[in-house]
């Protein structure tokens, strides 16, 4: 049996931050980012296989839950080059979410055809870069557990009566890290 490593004060500090700032464009008003950070190893089974990767949520989803995943845009900021949006993903025909996101991208590193698809708002960022053959590169950064009525979930409308599970990464696009993420699993 392996023991946990404590996370570092200053590193659980950055997670928050983060995810504090990631999730700013969508609050008014007080905000507390209500969560822990944790290590892999403390992250239930099936929510760790969904997390603890380097691949695409989309690939992961789609393969865990038996077929694609649909995207929709709760809400969205775009002020220049940069973009934020909130969203849910749901197997496709399917109206219960298996993932709550907040994604940021920096277009200045991404062709147009794929801003624009971005743009679009009818397919998971992930199955775009894939398609596009954008060269990448996933980190997960810190992973997070939620309690229930965390203010995060709430942000998305939803409440559990367990805790749920995330991870907070970036994604490199030809070697720049130009996509800043919180991806939260749920009804696994």
């Amino acid at each position: 049996m392996s023991v946990s490593q404590p996370q570092s004060v200053i590193d659980a500090a950055a997670g928050k931050a983060l995810l504090s700032e990631l999730c700013r464009p969508f609050v008014h008003g007080y905000f507390a980012a209500e969560c822990s950070i944790v290590q892999p190893e403390n992250i239930p089974h099936p929510e760790d296989d969904l997390l603890v990767h380097h691949d695409h949520m989309t690939v992961v989803l789609q393969r865990h839950h038996g077929g694609e995943v649909a995207v929709h845009v709760l809400e969205e900021k775009l002020e220049g080059d940069h973009y934020t949006r909130k969203i849910g993903l749901t197997p496709l025909g399917a109206d219960k979410a298996v993932e709550w996101g907040i994604v940021r991208l920096d277009f200045r590193y991404m062709p147009e055809a794929v801003k624009q698809e971005i743009l679009a708002r009818r397919t998971p960022l992930g199955a775009i870069l894939i398609k596009h053959k954008v060269h990448r590169r996933i980190k997960p950064r810190y992973f997070l557990r939620f309690p229930e009525g965390s203010a995060v979930l709430k942000m998305f409308g939803a409440e559990y009566a367990k805790p749920v599970y995330g991870r907070l990464g970036s994604i490199y696009c030809d070697h720049a890290p130009c996509i800043e993420l919180l991806e939260i699993v749920v009804n696994t």
